[in-house]
């Protein structure tokens, strides 16, 4: 069915689920989000038929039921080492920014993500951290570094993260008080703060929230106004967010949808170059 044909079923109230799902589909690969009652007067159906759509959409796993409608789901699925090797630019220069946060003498984490090994192939020389990682890959980006006190977490190895996860590295995490963590997030939204999609790796993370002095999060474009299966963290936990020099303005105004700003609640935004 051609899209002047759906809408010609929605002016006329005779349109199926089906074809409302297929355009609540489309607004939100466009939009990242979708109103019930916007989308209940263009579909010219009651608000609880879209709720309906929404939450079958949402069992699905094809978008996350937020307060008012939806919000597009982060992709969570492909493996850290296809990740390590997409958009290597873009993560470049977000990674560029993020190291201006680090000060000499520092403790540091970096969680398992790829981002984050941009950033540990871009930590400045002679600067004296003391940087813990449960990436394997991020601890080998980082022999040879003399100048760094590299502590490795150990635990089990999850090849989907690319991180150790269990018992053991949520204890290691427990008895560490870093100053900073760059914290891998899959998601990041004003209606379910930070989210990530494998539950024993968001465990792990909840425990880096706790542990840590200042969180920063690190997010593509992809990554701005979606959500997760699972929360991390609430959106006010973190102290910095670096964001592409190009991320949506109107995203970032509905991240601070609450009422204030994201400078108002204490959120350092920094914009890579």
């Amino acid at each position: 069915m051609s899209v002047d044909e759906r809408r010609e079923r929605f002016k006329s109230g005779t349109a199926l689920p089906v074809d409302r799902h297929q355009i609540i589909r489309e607004r939100l690969q466009q939009d990242g989000r979708v109103l019930a009652a916007e989308l209940a007067q263009e579909f010219a159906v009651s608000e609880d038929s879209i709720r309906r759509d929404l939450r079958e959409m949402a069992a699905n796993g094809e978008c996350q039921r937020v307060y008012g409608g939806a919000i597009a789901m982060s992709a969570t699925g492909k493996p850290i080492k296809e990740r390590n090797a997409e958009n290597l630019a873009r993560k470049e220069r977000l990674a560029r920014s993020a190291v201006r946060l680090i000060q000499g003498g520092q403790f540091v984490f970096l969680d398992a993500g790829s981002t984050n090994l941009a950033i540990a192939q871009l930590l400045p020389e002679d600067i004296g951290l003391t940087v813990a990682t449960n990436a394997p890959a991020i601890a080998a980006a980082l022999v040879g570094r003399e100048d760094l006190r590299v502590i490795m977490i150990g635990g089990t190895l999850d090849h989907q993260t690319g991180g150790t996860l269990g018992a053991s590295a949520l204890l290691d995490v427990q008895q560490m008080r870093p100053d900073l963590c760059f914290l891998g997030i899959c998601a990041i939204s004003a209606e379910s703060g930070l989210g990530g999609g494998h539950i024993e790796d968001v465990a792990f993370k909840r425990q880096l929230v706790a542990s840590s002095g200042a969180i920063v999060a690190v997010a593509t474009n992809e990554k701005l106004g979606t959500g997760a299966p699972f929360l991390i963290a609430p959106l006010t936990e973190v102290t910095h967010l670096v964001i592409e020099h190009d991320a949506d303005a109107q995203i970032l105004v509905r991240l601070a949808e609450s009422g204030t700003s994201l400078a108002d609640a204490g959120i350092n935004v920094l914009r890579a170059e």
